[in-house]
């Protein structure tokens, strides 16, 4: 017998992190200005649907002597009260690892990661944080027997879509494939937890809720609506999850449209939740 339908929000909560390697000036003003507006606006809304969502935690935002404290202005690096304010929020989030730095898995040795998942664990536990799920930086599948070694029960893997096919093979076509897949209004994939190496659960992402910024602008709100509806209805159908994804810095543009279309799709959920019809879970509910 399958498991009843259900809904996940995971969040990339990183701060400048993402671009440490590539600094930005632009996305580092936007960082300070708005992160952390940002991410209480979210869990104020998360409060209002009755929501539980997993944020993703870069470790390095609770470090006041990280390698990037010094790099423009401290608060693009560190801000522990986004941490404090999500793990004492009045509907329960889910604390899980983005990793110490942000590191480009690929572009490391075992070594090097290894150390940044040490560097992770002492100040994650140095606040009382404990994790079970890990979000990969750029979503960069690598090393599973080091997050095995370091306790990490579940990890988010990549989108269920056409377009990561592509992107795979060539990195051109693969832009333009997702902005095609996010374009249309059709469903998107529903997903399901499995076991994979080293006795570790995976669950597939089905939707980015993507940035209204630049050339993404010419993908509509009924778009990404149309296709969160109905990959909801999906998991109903199918007694799967749909598993919606973003950073804080989806919100950095037409901040407030996106807040409204992030309302409709819980709403959405909600009305769906109280028939009875799905529930709402974090990652470390898919633990198999």
């Amino acid at each position: 017998m399958k498991n009843p339908a259900s809904f996940c929000i995971s969040i990339d909560c990183e701060l400048a992190w993402g671009v440490s390697d590539k600094i930005s000036n632009k996305f580092i003003k936007k960082t300070i200005e708005l992160d952390e507006k940002i991410c209480f606006n979210l869990l104020t809304i998360f409060n209002e649907f009755d929501v539980s969502a997993t944020w993703a935690i870069v470790a390095a935002m609770l470090d006041n002597n990280n390698p990037m404290i010094n790099i423009s202005h401290s608060s693009a690096w560190y801000n522990p009260k986004i941490i404090e304010k999500i793990k004492y929020s009045k509907t329960y989030q889910e604390l899980a690892s983005h990793s110490y730095s942000h590191p480009n898995f690929i572009q490391y040795d075992a070594k090097y990661i290894d150390e940044d998942f040490q560097k992770a664990e002492y100040f994650f536990s140095k606040n009382d944080i404990n994790i079970k799920s890990f979000v990969f930086p750029r979503n960069q599948i690598q090393y599973l027997n080091l997050l095995n070694k370091h306790g990490i029960k579940i990890f988010r893997s990549l989108d269920k879509s056409m377009y990561k096919k592509v992107y795979k093979y060539n990195k051109v076509l693969g832009k333009f494939a997702n902005l095609l897949d996010k374009s249309l209004p059709i469903s998107a994939n529903t997903v399901f937890p499995k076991i994979t190496d080293h006795n570790l659960t995976e669950l597939q992402s089905s939707l980015l809720f993507i940035s209204r910024y630049s050339y993404k602008k010419i993908i509509s709100e009924f778009s990404i609506f149309s296709k969160a509806k109905q990959g909801i209805d999906k998991a109903i159908k199918n007694k799967e999850c749909f598993h919606l994804w973003f950073h804080p810095s989806n919100f950095y543009y037409n901040t407030e449209r996106q807040f409204i279309l992030l309302k409709k799709i819980l709403a959405y959920v909600n009305l769906k939740r109280k028939s009875g019809l799905i529930t709402v879970n974090t990652l470390d509910k898919y633990i198999i």
